[in-house]
């Protein structure tokens, strides 16, 4: 690796500025100086570049992942002690999470195929928490993750104007599906994309905040972030505008626990603006003669089948097939029950399922828990917006949570990619947080930068 660091940094001085090749002799100087930091630099912007370029095709959702890895592993050899994941004191949430998806492969009715199903996320989903959560170290390093959210949604956003100008996406060439956007994803589940990725990029206002007055930054906030809104509306996601909204929701009920109007209207406000441009879609007729209600039926025999082990991951359709069960208005086909939960219940039983459900929920009350009160105290002291940008990745989990009920499955790999890296910049946040709580018993101090 190290003839192949040179060989990159003779290429790259070639034809960079003198100014800059002086910079980057300097940082490569770090390898020998200070490797934890100069390895650490290359695990952040791998991570950077794998938020925002995310959608912009599989080879690098494939890849991405596996580079951060591989500067991930000399990190935590120079830094172990001070890695989130060393200190992390609930990491046993992801033992719940691994032990889970065990039960899905070794007690499948195929185990092959099951494996196959599974194990394709290794690198696509699984391991993005770990390498997530060790790439915020400061308040600068969250604002640029949020940064990257904000340009894949921005560049995302202008490829699906470009598709409804010109019929295809500017990256793969992608026409709508039937009538729907579908960026450079090919296929309309972009929508759940987008709303997901927006939700942290939407704490972009409080860096905006800072420099710029209140209508100065609504400018530049919905300039960045109008392209996504119009990709999200165009991709016509259901489940997506329900993730947004409901995150709306959150963020203005939390401080009140409690219920008046103005609470209410803001996420009606969401819907309705959909609404407006996709009337067709909320109408109560179409709700009705949604197939995932017959969907939702099939995975629940397939678990009343297989109650305690489950039938396997991605046994979906082979299990409903075999029980004689066909579905009301979708193709035979069919690879999911259109609901995560529903789909982690049949495939891992109620074992399963349970150690599953320890694992989301025990990382939503865990951020919760610690991310509120600092929070709180961080708007009170008006000392920064740390914890509000924390609080926007830990919602961008909660989004996904929501998106879930009525969305793919839970091994749709591309979309827990997106949600397992904002579980894990959220944890690496709240470990590595400015405070730490003296009660806080389930975390060892945060990282003290020098």
């Amino acid at each position: 690796m190290r003839q192949s660091i040179i060989s990159l940094s003779g290429i790259l001085r070639s034809w960079l500025p003198a100014g800059l090749a002086v910079r980057l002799d300097a940082w490569l100087a770090l390898r020998t100086q200070d490797p934890a930091h100069f390895w650490y630099d290359c695990l952040f912007w791998s991570f950077w570049v794998s938020l925002a370029t995310f959608p912009i095709g599989y080879g690098m959702r494939e890849v991405m992942p596996l580079v951060c890895l591989c500067f991930l592993i000399p990190y935590w050899r120079h830094a172990w002690a001070q890695s989130v994941w060393h200190r992390l004191g609930v990491r046993w949430l992801f033992y719940c999470l691994w032990l889970m998806i065990a039960i899905g492969i070794l007690c499948s009715e195929d185990i092959f195929a099951s494996l196959w199903h599974a194990g394709t996320g290794i690198n696509k989903g699984f391991i993005l928490p770990i390498i997530g959560m060790e790439c915020v170290r400061s308040e600068k390093d969250l604002r640029r993750l949020v940064w990257a959210c904000v340009v894949a949604c921005f560049w995302q956003g202008l490829d699906g104007i470009w598709q409804a100008i010109t019929g295809f996406d500017f990256i793969m060439g992608y026409p709508p599906n039937a009538g729907r956007l579908t960026g450079s994803l090919g296929d309309y589940c972009v929508g759940n994309y987008i709303a997901l990725a927006l939700i942290p990029a939407f704490s972009v206002w409080y860096i905006l905040r800072e420099r710029y007055g209140m209508a100065v930054s609504a400018t530049l906030w919905l300039i960045l972030l109008t392209p996504a809104f119009f990709l999200l509306q165009g991709a016509s996601a259901r489940s997506g505008i329900l993730a947004v909204a409901a995150v709306v929701f959150l963020w203005f009920w939390l401080p009140r626990k409690r219920i008046n109007w103005k609470i209410v209207a803001l996420p009606l406000l969401v819907f309705g603006l959909f609404a407006l441009f996709q009337p067709g879609r909320l109408s109560f007729a179409r709700f009705c003669s949604d197939g995932r209600w017959s969907l939702w039926d099939l995975g629940w025999q397939v678990f009343l089948e297989h109650p305690w082990l489950g039938a396997g991951a991605g046994q979906y359709n082979t299990a409903f097939r075999a029980l004689g069960l066909t579905p009301a208005r979708d193709p035979i086909t069919i690879s999911h029950p259109h609901n995560i939960y529903l789909d982690m219940l049949y495939a891992h039983g109620i074992i399963g399922f349970a150690l599953g459900m320890i694992f989301l929920l025990g990382f939503v009350w865990w951020g919760y828990r610690r991310i509120w009160p600092r929070l709180q105290a961080e708007v009170a002291g008006k000392n920064g917006i740390y914890w509000r940008l924390t609080m926007w990745f830990w919602l961008g989990f909660v989004g996904w949570l929501v998106n879930g009920i009525f969305g793919h499955d839970f091994y749709r790999m591309w979309w827990l990619a997106l949600a397992m890296s904002h579980l894990g910049v959220m944890i690496g946040a709240v470990v590595n947080g400015p405070e730490t709580r003296k009660d806080d018993s389930l975390d060892r101090p945060p990282y003290k930068q020098g």
